[in-house]
């Protein structure tokens, strides 16, 4: 199935990812609960199957339903380049850490500035296929509990949105990952237990952005495709704006002795990493939990040179 034009991959893009998202939802709901109609002339065995069929649905689009209010209510977040490579670096590392007090918000939509890495597909006529991990969406449920959702652009294999009969620039990897928000995570650090790896990922970036001292944010406003059709729903959205919160890499204050440093920085083709590791800061009620708290690398070399991944360690006093 061809996917409608949309904005391009870019924070002013954000938006209108999640709106097509949430489109696409929409009308796989109607398109289930089409089904929920009896056959008329149906047989007494084939009306029991029907309605046992229909209860399964039934349940899957009020699921699907609350997912999608969900979405179309979680803030919106972009992640740079540089950041993606941040946290996907500093994840190995990641100590004991809380995702309800990671999270930047209860209900929020992460995408990737470029892909930070790979999730197992699980849909129809996927197999043992890895996508492109562009997003994550997390919101947290009725019982409690917070779920993430990874998201692809399926960038090379947009023929698995095909089953599904949507169109849409972003769409959940189809499975999804349920955690307490309220207990520490000590399976990544310890390679023990239900170990999942793309979680540390998402708990580095969320603790990466609320860190000043690593990140630097600003809010920009939603921006539609100039020239194109609107890409919304047809009926109006009461809701105000939406607006995507960019996070990007804070570059360290300047002394004089760092500016001569890179002015002679700038002979050189490439920019490289300096430094950077956990340390858990007591936090909460009586200052009885732990946050992981990133001691800031921070990059050197002149501004837009290519950023590699050889970081070199250096010791400053």
């Amino acid at each position: 199935m061809s996917r409608r034009r949309s904005a391009p991959w870019a924070a002013t893009g954000v938006p209108d990812a999640r709106r097509q998202w949430c489109r696409a939802l929409d009308l796989t709901v109607e398109r289930h609960a089409r089904a929920l109609e009896p056959r008329p002339g149906a047989g007494p065995g084939e009306r029991i199957r029907a309605r046992r069929l229909r209860d399964e649905l039934a349940a899957a689009i009020e699921v699907m339903r609350t997912e999608s209010e969900a979405l179309q209510a979680a803030d919106l977040y972009w992640a740079s380049r540089d950041m993606v490579d941040v946290a996907v670096d500093a994840a190995p590392g990641l100590p004991e850490w809380t995702p309800g007090l990671a999270a930047p918000c209860a209900n929020g939509l992460l995408c990737w500035a470029k892909p930070a890495g790979s999730v197992p597909y699980s849909g129809p006529g996927g197999g043992d296929t890895d996508v492109p991990w562009d997003g994550v969406w997390w919101w947290t449920r009725a019982d409690g509990r917070l779920q993430l959702i990874p998201a692809s652009r399926f960038t090379g294999h947009t023929e698995l949105l095909d089953p599904y009969e949507v169109s849409t620039p972003l769409w959940a990897a189809g499975y999804t990952l349920l955690v307490d928000p309220d207990r520490p995570r000590t399976e990544e650090a310890d390679g023990v237990g239900d170990v999942h790896p793309l979680i540390s990922v998402v708990g580095a970036a969320w603790l990466l952005m609320g860190q000043p001292n690593v990140t630097e944010t600003r809010v920009i406003a939603d921006q539609r495709p100039i020239g194109g059709p609107p890409s919304a729903p047809a009926a109006p959205d009461p809701r105000t704006t939406p607006r995507v919160t960019l996070v990007d890499l804070r570059r360290p204050a300047r002394t004089a002795r760092d500016e001569s440093v890179e002015h002679a920085a700038r002979r050189f083709g490439r920019r490289w990493w300096v430094g950077g590791h956990w340390r858990q800061q007591a936090c909460g009620a009586g200052l009885a939990q732990r946050r992981p708290t990133w001691i800031a690398p921070y990059v050197k070399g002149p501004v837009g040179a290519p950023l590699v991944s050889d970081r070199v360690f250096v010791w400053r006093r």
